[in-house]
């Protein structure tokens, strides 16, 4: 035979299994992401941080602080029993980390967990309150909640252990937008006829806002053998092992919502996931790994459950995602369908096409 016909063959054989490799692995290059809005809830973080992230860790003690602004006998001849809200009193302001790539914010919502001083039963809060939103320290909105009836404190059954819930939803609307690398803050004050206790940053007490926005887009979905993995890209970064062992982000097999913390040793995995284009911006996602331990469960009918804080938190709730939707590879385990499911067996291909190649040409 012919050095142009074995040539021929050599360069058909390669260019047949390098074709192979790179139809496998074509997951590597950049992903585009679906940027569609959803709502997320920022939380008062202690060391003055808003953040998505909720702390996972169900024994964590909720911040608690004392703020007043109330005056007594303001002005000559007021009996000294008398009090009057005073002006705004500053609660803190607590800003995000830089915004890893341009987002949207839309219809806020706050939240705040608060009790009255129960030792002060001269008069009753009425607590007002005032929310202001920044970018970058520039002021774009401000709510104002006055209201003379807001009270909790024994007559609602409440306490430092029960306090109550706080809930506003402004009648004008938040819209605004952020540029990669800007920081979005929110600033808290109260005015009340007696002191307040207010609690945030834990599981349960989970005082901020809510918005709706695309600061977390939906990647893709995968299946090998028996696991399954959900990738998500972040704006405004968190730790995702807390929303993992939080049980925030869950997956339904069979319409049976699996438990992380009885997972297998070393699931569910966090570990990085794919690249996805956000407006030119390459961005590493995050990727979280189920094992499935059913053998016969329809793992493409599978839903994710997705959530930063805990499933009946009253500002948010989880967002379901369909796993065909979003399946970006199927690889079933060895046992099942051959090699596909092995290790390292995209090297193997590119190895073999190089040993055949030598291989033919050694022959002529």
């Amino acid at each position: 035979m012919s050095k142009a016909l074995y040539s021929k063959k050599s360069t058909l054989l390669a260019f047949l299994i390098i074709t192979t490799f790179f139809l496998i692995t074509g997951n590597s290059s950049a992903e585009e992401a679906e940027a569609t809005p959803i709502p997320i809830h920022l939380n008062l973080k202690e060391a003055v941080k808003l953040s998505p992230e909720t702390s996972g860790d169900l024994e964590r003690v909720a911040i608690e602080e004392k703020h007043s602004s109330y005056e007594s006998n303001p002005g000559a001849g007021t009996p000294a029993s008398t009090r009057n809200k005073g002006d705004w009193k500053n609660m803190g302001t607590w800003e995000s980390d830089s915004v890893s790539y341009d987002i949207s914010l839309n219809n806020v919502m706050f939240n705040l967990w608060w009790v009255e001083d129960l030792n002060d039963e001269d008069y009753d809060a009425a607590l007002d309150l005032q929310w202001t939103v920044y970018v970058d320290g520039t002021e774009i909105y401000q709510f104002t909640d006055e209201d003379e009836n807001r009270e909790c404190d024994a007559d609602q059954g409440a306490s430092k252990d029960e306090p109550c819930e706080y809930v506003a939803t402004p009648n004008t609307a938040l819209s605004t937008t952020l540029s990669a690398g800007q920081k979005l803050s929110v600033q808290v004050e109260m005015k009340a006829f007696q002191a307040i206790y207010i609690f945030y940053d834990n599981f349960s007490r989970d005082s901020g806002m809510k918005v709706v926005t695309n600061a977390v887009i939906f990647g893709n979905t995968g299946i090998s053998g028996n696991s399954i993995y959900f990738e998500f890209i972040e704006a405004l970064p968190t730790n995702s092992q807390n929303t993992v062992d939080g049980n925030f982000i869950t997956i339904l097999i069979d319409g049976i919502e699996l438990d992380n913390n009885q997972q297998p040793s070393g699931y569910p995995k966090v570990n990085e996931g794919a690249s996805y284009d956000m407006n030119g911006t390459q961005i590493k996602s995050v990727r979280i790994t189920w094992l499935n331990e059913d053998k016969y469960a329809k793992l493409e009918q599978s839903i994710v459950s997705f959530s930063y804080s805990r499933k009946d938190a009253s500002t948010t709730t989880p967002v379901l995602i369909n796993v065909a939707d979003r399946l970006a590879s199927t690889v079933s385990t060895a046992e099942d369908e051959g090699i596909l499911g092995l290790p390292g067996f995209e090297i193997t291909v590119v190895i073999s096409a190089l040993i055949a190649t030598s291989f033919i040409r050694r022959k002529v």
